[in-house]
């Protein structure tokens, strides 16, 4: 049995990972600029993506599993040592490729983990900043019979 079949997969899966690259770089400066709307427009895509890569990896799996003849190890290396020749040359270079994409999938999708962790610390911050929280002098309280409860405003008051 020929490779071919694997070597494309291998060959679909580089590009979808190119194009979700692309849009996780995208990501990055929608989070930078604090582009909301583009934001939620390039998670859509990417969830495209996503989707589209695992059914292209099931696919791989399953013909990875009948080039192998069903062995226990269906990975890619396991089949470039199972070719030769041209085919054996392409697995090599598909197979670096693509774990170069997932290198840098990586660190820009670590990139954008921070840039939204940092933006929720901002806007906590600034929330608590608009609307600070029932805080008393630390030394001194009340008597709970003397305190009438105080009710605080909220952005998201249901009754308005």
């Amino acid at each position: 049995m020929s490779a071919k079949p694997i070597i494309d997969q291998l060959k679909r899966l580089c590009v979808l990972h190119e194009h979700l690259l692309t849009l996780s770089e995208e990501k990055t400066e929608a989070l930078k600029a604090g582009k909301t709307k583009e934001l939620s427009n390039i998670l859509t895509k990417e969830q495209k993506y996503i989707q589209a890569i695992g059914q292209t990896e099931q696919e791989r799996i399953k013909l990875t599993s009948q080039f192998l003849s069903h062995g226990e190890d269906n990975t890619i290396a396991a089949c470039i040592t199972k070719t030769s020749g041209s085919e054996k040359q392409e697995l090599e270079g598909l197979f670096q490729s693509l774990s170069a994409l997932l290198d840098r999938l990586k660190e820009v999708n670590e990139m954008n983990k921070q840039l939204t962790i940092q933006a929720l610390q901002f806007i906590s911050t600034a929330f608590d900043m608009i609307m600070p929280g029932e805080k008393g002098n630390m030394n001194y309280k009340e008597p709970q019979a003397a305190r009438q409860p105080v009710s605080r405003l909220t952005l998201f008051d249901s009754k308005a």
